[in-house]
């Protein structure tokens, strides 16, 4: 079957209600750079959790997504979980509490379970993704575009819930980090959204990132070019081709480098959410995807690149023509 028949069918996400600006941030001694710094790399405010969980919010997105798209729960073919680890939820939904429970069985509370059962999906397998860090979710989309093509499944439902932890601020390498739970809707067949090409470079090398942090800053650009190009090859598309570069939001500074790099016009990336939404680890390029389509500004057989790194380390590219 053709990877060309298996679409992004829609995405919805939520967000908590408190938000923060960087000088907030700076000021609570939330962040480990300056905000004058942070500003300058195009972030302005993040979304803080206070009451919220992120199951409360994988649940709040993923029931938005499927509401919105009319699917009947019992067409949901597979469930694919690629969030917070399910350790962090031992005590039914506060990462903080996990300590506590690992001595009973309450570390098996898993939230795929749970997200199942909440919304209804009776019919649907269920699978988990992990150790990808912000692009968990591009994982996910592998693992779904390969299971729609592969085992002829009509429908997987994929959720990432991420919230950063209290005491580890609000900074991760000059990024600005928010609270965010991300669902995406992959389906077999349709015209929209189509799944061109994956693309994907991990090294082991890279696992111990403390120690080799310089060396991952300066492996970032060559490999990301890399990564992009041989997308971009297996896709049958020319730099100059792609309508829009649909990023994961960090360093505003960084994207004006490899683009640079890549060849392709700096004026095709959709960059609004950077400033008001920071990043929301693995779930940025799906949220920027229904903002850019919310505002009109994606129409169709455009063609969209997504990409997006985990530390640790991964290198993740899409292609998706709209």
């Amino acid at each position: 079957m053709s990877a060309a028949t298996t679409c992004i069918a829609g995405t919805a996400y939520a967000l908590p209600a408190t938000s923060r600006s960087v000088r907030e941030l700076a000021a609570a001694g939330q962040l480990q750079s300056s905000a004058e710094l942070l500003e300058t790399f195009g972030f302005g405010q993040v979304h803080v959790a206070t009451a919220e969980t992120p199951f409360a919010l994988a649940l709040q997105a993923a029931e938005a997504l499927l509401t919105e798209r009319g699917v009947e729960r019992d067409r949901v073919d597979l469930l694919l979980w690629a969030g917070t680890p399910a350790v962090a939820y031992a005590a039914g939904g506060a990462a903080a509490d996990a300590p506590s429970a690992l001595g009973t069985t309450r570390r098996f509370h898993y939230p795929a379970m749970r997200l199942q059962y909440e919304l209804g999906l009776e019919r649907a397998d269920v699978l988990a993704l992990d150790q990808l860090a912000c692009s968990t979710l591009f994982g996910a989309m592998r693992v779904a575009k390969a299971l729609c093509e592969s085992e002829g499944l009509d429908r997987v439902l994929c959720v990432s819930s991420e919230f950063f932890p209290g005491a580890a601020g609000r900074e991760a390498i000059f990024n600005c980090t928010t609270d965010a739970a991300c669902a995406v809707l992959v389906e077999r067949g349709g015209t929209a959204g189509r799944m061109v090409a994956t693309g994907q470079a991990s090294k082991g090398y890279y696992w111990d990132c403390d120690a080799r942090r310089d060396e991952i800053v300066a492996s970032y650009f060559p490999t990301a070019r890399h990564v992009v190009a041989d997308t971009l090859r297996r896709a049958g598309w020319q730099p100059g081709d792609v309508t829009w570069v649909i990023p994961h939001n960090v360093s505003l500074r960084s994207w004006e480098i490899l683009l640079g790099l890549t060849g392709i016009p700096r004026d095709r990336l959709w960059s609004r959410n950077i400033a008001r939404h920071g990043h929301s680890l693995a779930g940025d390029n799906f949220i920027n995807l229904r903002d850019a389509t919310d505002a009109g500004d994606i129409r169709p057989g455009d063609k969209l690149l997504l990409f997006s790194y985990g530390y640790g380390a991964h290198w993740h590219a899409l292609a998706v023509e709209a």
